[in-house]
């Protein structure tokens, strides 16, 4: 199976990293040829300038030698105090890897060094490189012709030194190259970022939240998208303002002849008295109502779904709470208030809807009779519990939708409650969370909001 980066950053990393890698096995493949050639070139002039440090002090010491004086004074040797050697291997001990032999017209050996062997290293005795199995031999002679040095660098040496320097480069190659590798994936990235982070705010717009991206750091290359971007969020930004404006405008326009109608339905059916007139009126006052009710959430959802900041006092939510309840029971003994509260810098008119949609819902749908609790918590937290022993997990997936109602559709509503509760909270950037608790007959429904202090 072929791996393929799926980040822009892994894409950019892995072409940027092969690139780079490319290029430095070229280079150093070039930079060890030209190395090794600048190494065999050294090698021989050192092995040349050797040979011509040598011969006059071997044919110095080779007449000593003749005299029988080095015999009787071997401190007179000046070949004894030579060190021979180009240079030392790069990486270990080398032994001496010099040798040399000078030799007469007729070819015979007169002086060597200690490691030369006692028969002619080379047979031919033509001046300059020669080049055999295990030797590389400069041949030198002085200007009469009498004498000819011959000095060997054994091949083991100069393989060891190229092999040292090959060794050397790889090892900084193979170092070197990763940390390339990961410094140009980190830049990459680096770089990378602001549109990581422009991505990341495109993914937060929703119908709710259209604002302007500002993003600041992009490359040139990415303000055309940005600008875009934003030109796109402020035509979305009319369009849902328009479809609210237009929704809001409709119901409160519906509620005026909603409202004349069902008041001249309640004289008529005055008038009428207790004739079958006036009960198939009181059907028609009850689908009023109805629409109505349904008018009034349609008219708190469009609000829902354009809260806006909240800058005047802080909202003692506790006070709402009592206010909503006493509208919805004002008998005041089924809703049942525990805590003092928050005090909240939200809407207080948008607490009062939160409010009044989930307590309507507990009374609505509970049990006959069953009380409904509403826990108020000083950390901005409140909930509203109430029988609910027909309801499963299930259900609770759906609710929140819209025109979504639960397995009691006998009951008068519009499946509106908690999507207009849900999409306010939202809005207000808080948390909703519905639970069962529970089971059997004494299951209750637990709908918990949560809002920032």
């Amino acid at each position: 199976m072929r791996l393929q980066p799926k980040t822009l950053a892994a894409q950019l990393g892995v072409q940027i990293a092969i690139s780079l890698v490319m290029v430095w096995v070229l280079a150093t493949g070039l930079a060890l040829w030209v190395l090794i050639k600048e190494l065999n070139s050294s090698y021989d002039q050192g092995l040349k300038e050797t040979a011509q440090r040598i011969l006059p002090l071997a044919i110095s010491d080779y007449r000593l030698n003749q005299f029988g004086l080095l015999d009787l004074r071997p401190e007179l040797s000046l070949l004894n105090s030579l060190t021979l050697g180009i240079g030392p291997r790069i990486l270990g001990d080398q032994p001496e890897y010099l040798m040399y032999q000078l030799r007469d017209r007729q070819g015979r050996v007169l002086v060597r060094s200690n490691n030369a062997p006692a028969a002619p290293m080379l047979e031919d005795m033509s001046l300059g490189f020669t080049h055999v199995a295990n030797y590389s031999i400069y041949t030198a002679t002085t200007m009469d012709g009498r004498y000819f040095i011959q000095v060997a660098e054994t091949t083991e040496h100069r393989y060891g030194v190229l092999f040292d320097t090959a060794l050397l480069f790889l090892m900084v190659f193979v170092i070197a190259l990763p940390l390339s590798v990961l410094l140009v994936y980190l830049a990459v990235r680096k770089r990378l970022n602001p549109i990581q982070s422009f991505s990341r705010a495109v993914a937060q717009r929703h119908g709710n939240n259209l604002v302007s991206i500002e993003q600041r750091d992009l490359p040139d290359d990415f303000i055309e998208v940005q600008e875009a971007t934003n030109a796109l969020l402020e035509r979305l930004r009319g369009a849902l303002a328009a479809e609210r404006e237009f929704a809001a405008n409709s119901a409160h326009e519906l509620r005026t002849p909603l409202a004349v109608a069902s008041v001249q339905i309640q004289r008529l059916r005055h008038e009428l008295g207790d004739s079958d007139q006036a009960e198939r009126l009181h059907t028609v006052e009850q689908s009023l109502s109805r629409l109505t009710r349904l008018i009034d959430k349609l008219l708190q959802l469009a609000r829902a779904e354009s809260v806006s900041l909240y800058t005047g006092e802080p909202t003692d939510i506790r006070m709402i709470a009592t206010m909503v309840a006493r509208e919805l029971n004002p008998e005041g003994h089924r809703v049942e208030l525990i805590g003092a509260g928050a005090k909240l810098s939200i809407d207080p008119d948008a607490i009062a809807v939160v409010l009044s949609n989930l307590i309507e819902n507990a009374l609505k749908y509970a049990p006959d009779e069953s009380p409904v609790i509403v826990n108020l918590e000083e950390n901005g937290q409140f909930s509203v519990a109430n029988l609910a022993p027909d309801l499963s997990e299930s259900d609770l997936k759906t609710l929140q939708q819209r025109f979504v109602r639960g397995s009691q559709r006998s009951k008068p509503g519009s499946g509106l409650g908690l999507a207009i509760v849900g999409t306010m909270v939202e809005q207000l950037q808080g948390v909703l969370e519905l639970k069962l608790q529970g089971k059997g007959r004494g299951q209750r429904l637990v709908v918990i909001v949560s809002l920032t202090q």
